[in-house]
C-alpha cells in the first residue's frame, strides 16, 4: 500500500474511533443528567405506573450495556427514537431541520474561505500598505467581537433603520431562492465573519513567511514574473495549512449557528439543540450530537486526507511509519 493510502487508511480508522467515542459521550447524556429524565417529563407528581411504562418505553429499566446496545442498534436502522417533549420521530426532526443548519453554514464556510484568502493575500503582497493596515486593524476587530452583538447590529441597521433585509425568520433556497438570499444574508454573514478573518489573518502570516524561502528567491533568480512567483509557488505552499484550519472552522461554524439561529428565529439544529436542553428531552439531545459529530469528523477526514495530497511531508511520514 502506498503512503497515501496508508495515511488515508488511518485518517478513516481514527475517525471511526471518534465516532465511536462520542457515541458513547451522547448515550451517556441520560445518565449524567442530575434527577430523573423520566420524571423531569412526566412531572413530579406522575403515577408511578405511568413512570414505570415509560422507563420500559425508553429501555431504561435495563443494564447499560444493554442500553446502548439498543440504542445503537435502532440507529443503524435508521431509528433516533421519539422526541419526549414533541412527540415526533427524532428522525423526522433532525430531517427537517439539518438541511436548514446545513443552508447557512455551507454558504457561510465557503464565503469565509474565499474572502479570507483574498484579504490575506491583499496584506501579504502589500505589506506596511495603508490596505494592509486598515484591513489587519478590521480582522483583529472581527476576531473580537461577539458573533451575537454583531447579528443585533446588523438586524439595527438593515433591518430596522434601512429596512433592506427581513429582521428573521427563513425561507428554503428549493422553494423561493430570491426570498433564500434576503433572509439568509445576515445570518451567513455574521458565521462567516470570524472564520473569514481567522483565515485572512492566517494567510497573511504563511504568505510572508513563504515569500521569505530560499526557493522563491530562487525563482525570482530565475528571472519568473513576480505574479507568477507570488500567485503560483508561495500562495500555493501558504495555502497548505489552511486546509488544517478550515477543518477547526467548520466545527466553529457549526457551533456559531446556534446562536445565529437563537438571534434570527430560524428552525435549525442549533435552535433544536436549545428546545431540547432547556427541555430535558434526552432522545433528541443524543442525536444531534452523534449527527454533528458525524458530520464534523467527515468534514475534518475529507481536509485531512486532501492535506496528505497536497503535502508530501505527510506521505514520507506515514511511509516511514509502515516501513
Amino acid at each position: 500500500m502506498n503512503s497515501l493510502g496508508a495515511y488515508t487508511r488511518n485518517r478513516i480508522l481514527l475517525s471511526l474511533f471518534i465516532i465511536f467515542a462520542v457515541s458513547v459521550f451522547a448515550f451517556l447524556i441520560v445518565h449524567l443528567m442530575p434527577g430523573d429524565p423520566v420524571r423531569a417529563v412526566l412531572g413530579i407528581e406522575a403515577d408511578e405506573a405511568a413512570v414505570q411504562k415509560m422507563r420500559e418505553e425508553l429501555n431504561l429499566d435495563k443494564p447499560f450495556l444493554t442500553q446502548y446496545w439498543l440504542w445503537m442498534k435502532g440507529i443503524f436502522k435508521g431509528n433516533f427514537g421519539r422526541s419526549l417533549t414533541l412527540n415526533t420521530d427524532v428522525g423526522e426532526l433532525i430531517g427537517r431541520r439539518l438541511p436548514v443548519t446545513l443552508s447557512l453554514t455551507i454558504p457561510a464556510l465557503i464565503i469565509a474561505a474565499i474572502f479570507g484568502i483574498i484579504i490575506g493575500v491583499i496584506c501579504a503582497t502589500n505589506r506596511g500598505s495603508i490596505a494592509d493596515q486598515l484591513l489587519t486593524v478590521l480582522v483583529t476587530i472581527a476576531n473580537g467581537v461577539p458573533i451575537f452583538w454583531i447579528g443585533i447590529m446588523m438586524i439595527y441597521l438593515f433591518g430596522v433603520l434601512l429596512g433592506w433585509l427581513p429582521l428573521m425568520g427563513y425561507a428554503s433556497p428549493f422553494e423561493s431562492f430570491v426570498e433564500y438570499l434576503r433572509k439568509a444574508a445576515m445570518p451567513v454573514s455574521i458565521l462567516a465573519i470570524r472564520p473569514m478573518a481567522e483565515i485572512a489573518r492566517q494567510v497573511r502570516t504563511n504568505m510572508l513567511e513563504v515569500i521569505n524561502q530560499d526557493y522563491i528567491r530562487t525563482a525570482r533568480a530565475y528571472g519568473l514574473s513576480e505574479r507568477k512567483v507570488k500567485y503560483k509557488y508561495a500562495l500555493k505552499n501558504a495555502l497548505i495549512p489552511i486546509v488544517t484550519l478550515l477543518a477547526l472552522q467548520a466545527r466553529d461554524v457549526a457551533g456559531g449557528s446556534v446562536l445565529a439561529e437563537q438571534v434570527f428565529s430560524i428552525a435549525g439544529m442549533g435552535q433544536l439543540i436549545m428546545i431540547s436542553v432547556l427541555n430535558r428531552d434526552f432522545p433528541v439531545i443524543q442525536a444531534i450530537v452523534l449527527v454533528i459529530t458525524v458530520i464534523v469528523v467527515f468534514v475534518n477526514l475529507l481536509l485531512d486526507i486532501s492535506y496528505g495530497w497536497l503535502d508530501p511531508r505527510i506521505r514520507m511520514t506515514a511511509r516511514k511509519v509502515i516501513n
